[in-house]
């Protein structure tokens, strides 16, 4: 059997094989032999059917076995000469007798891309300004009020903002198709449909509040269908935000306002330095993917699609496809990218890396070492701790020859 590995794609690798006669024949042979052993045909006990007409009831099962072997022998043969991980099962495209009985076909499989990455040594980089410490402060205790809002009852007509506690009955074609208790609903918010919000606006607890709506024509398997909406309004909540004083402070666990604004702004020159090397390492990301183009691996590119759906808890839609798969695809390539300049510079994680490693998780997660241990499998730890060397090793490197400038510093 002659053989001839081609990469039809980055991450394409087709096995183009002939089998000449001679050899075909001694398969087909072999396998007449074994199927004359398990048939029966009329008029002959199992196992003494002539080997000629077993060969006649049975040459497209025959051809077919014999296709998959030589096939399944190219495939492995190719995968240990060109030392080949592959990252799917080979499939048969094609495949054809040709004249004498002579077999040609093709072998398909996705491979890992053999990447020769180049432009990663002293990349440039623009001017990363140093985020305002105030801002930061400021928003953070912004977030802290926000979770500390209140909703309290309010006698009154509903506002813009208010959440109302209803119940309510959807009705298309005069008939009931889905009716919900106990419902709160933010009057004014954008997720709503605009009809349902001008329908809450201005009623008081016990009022019916009517909305007919027609579903616009992106609405899926709604598109362009009308729907009847009663609602009983049964409570009207006005949505209130603490006083940010000592007593607000020491509801969030400081001693006094002064302490909770000097802990967040030592908290901010972190987040500040956080937010630097990511907007660094965001800049670095870019130029490797400009500087290294390929396409990635079609079910690598689905396996990071899955994740990201599910981690975004987006339903699994041609529309979300279409937004997240080029994130996907982007992903992926990355992780190439990361790995194959990992091998290139051999940098290897040691155990004292990988334990540091660990107990950053663990005061991270501000979890024992013990459980950050148990939480993550050790060859995950090892890929994200060597990601994490590479990537520290592509900063040092611009740090050395681009132009990192910090706005703040001298």
């Amino acid at each position: 059997m002659e053989t001839n590995v081609v990469r039809k794609a980055d991450w394409l690798l087709v096995i183009e094989a002939k089998v000449l006669p001679d050899e075909v024949a001694k398969e087909k042979e072999k396998l007449l032999r074994k199927f004359a052993r398990r048939v029966k045909l009329a008029g002959f006990r199992q196992g003494k059917a002539p080997l000629s007409m077993v060969a006649a009831r049975y040459e497209d099962e025959v051809k077919t076995e014999i296709v998959e072997e030589f096939a399944t022998q190219a495939f492995r043969q190719a995968l240990e000469d060109k030392d080949i991980h592959p990252l799917s099962q080979g499939r048969l495209t094609h495949w054809n007798y040709l004249e004498n009985d002579e077999l040609r076909f093709e072998v398909e499989a996705e491979v890992m891309p053999q990447l020769k990455v180049r432009g990663y040594h002293n990349i440039k980089l623009e001017s990363v300004p140093r985020p305002s410490k105030d801002e930061l402060v400021a928003k953070r205790i912004e977030a802290l009020v926000e979770r500390a809002a209140r909703f309290e009852p309010v006698e009154r007509q509903a506002r813009e903002g208010d959440y109302v506690r209803c119940d309510y009955s959807v009705y298309r074609a005069g008939k009931k198709t889905d009716k919900q208790s106990g419902v709160l609903v933010k009057v004014g918010d954008r997720e709503n449909l605009p009809e349902i919000n001008s329908a809450l606006m201005g009623k008081k607890v016990q009022e019916i509040a009517e909305a007919v709506v027609r579903y616009p024509d992106d609405a899926g398997e709604l598109s362009g269908s009308e729907a009847s909406y009663k609602f009983y309004i049964r409570e009207i909540k006005e949505r209130k935000l603490p006083e940010v004083d000592d007593d607000f402070a020491k509801d969030m666990g400081f001693e006094s306002l002064e302490v909770m604004k000097s802990k967040l702004a030592e908290d901010a020159d972190t987040q500040a330095s956080r937010m630097m090397d990511e907007k660094r390492e965001d800049q670095i990301f870019a130029r490797l993917l400009e500087l290294n183009p390929f396409d990635p691996p079609p079910i690598l590119v689905e396996e990071r699609l899955q994740y990201l759906l599910r981690r975004l808890r987006v339903p699994d839609t041609p529309q979300a496809r279409e937004e997240v798969e080029p994130k996907a695809a982007e992903h992926v390539k990355l992780d190439l990218i990361l790995a194959a300049i990992a091998e290139k510079e051999k940098l290897e994680v040691s155990d004292e890396e990988l334990d540091a490693w660990f107990a950053e998780r663990a005061k991270q997660m501000g979890i024992p070492l013990t459980q950050a241990q148990a939480l993550w499998k050790r060859e995950l730890a090892l890929d994200e701790a060597r990601r994490r060397k590479v990537i520290d090793f592509l900063t040092e490197s611009a740090a050395k020859g681009g132009l990192i400038v910090h706005p703040d510093s001298n």
